[in-house]
């Protein structure tokens, strides 16, 4: 079954009503518009997350990947390098980066990213 965006949006809403500022249900919610192609409206989700817990891996990691999507990749790297600030291990931060580097056409830089 094809979920509608207002069909996720009404359930993430009355996630968000308990708990607005529930950064995982945030999250979720820019996940599922972004599958659905709405980057931009994603991007805001993952905003507000970072506002409320500046040290939201997963809210710098999703912002990146929407940004670039986009097309945006210096911002995009921007976002993925805070979250690599925050955890220089983490493996879905360094996939997306190197992904990101690949589609920006730096393939030497992301050839050596080290996992």
């Amino acid at each position: 079954m094809v979920r509608s965006e207002a069909s996720i949006s009404n359930e993430d809403n009355k996630f968000l009503a308990i708990d607005p500022n529930n950064t995982a249900t945030l999250n979720s919610k820019g996940l599922a518009l972004g599958i659905l192609g709405n980057h931009t409206a994603a991007i805001d989700f993952f905003d507000r997350a970072k506002l409320i817990d500046p040290n939201s891996i997963d809210a710098y990691i999703n912002k990146g990947t929407a940004v670039g999507v986009l097309g945006k990749y210096r911002d995009a790297l921007r976002s993925i390098d805070k979250a690599l600030a925050i955890d220089p291990n983490n493996t879905a931060a360094l996939t997306i980066r190197a992904l990101t580097l690949y589609s920006a056409g730096n393939r030497t830089e992301a050839a050596g990213t080290k996992f």
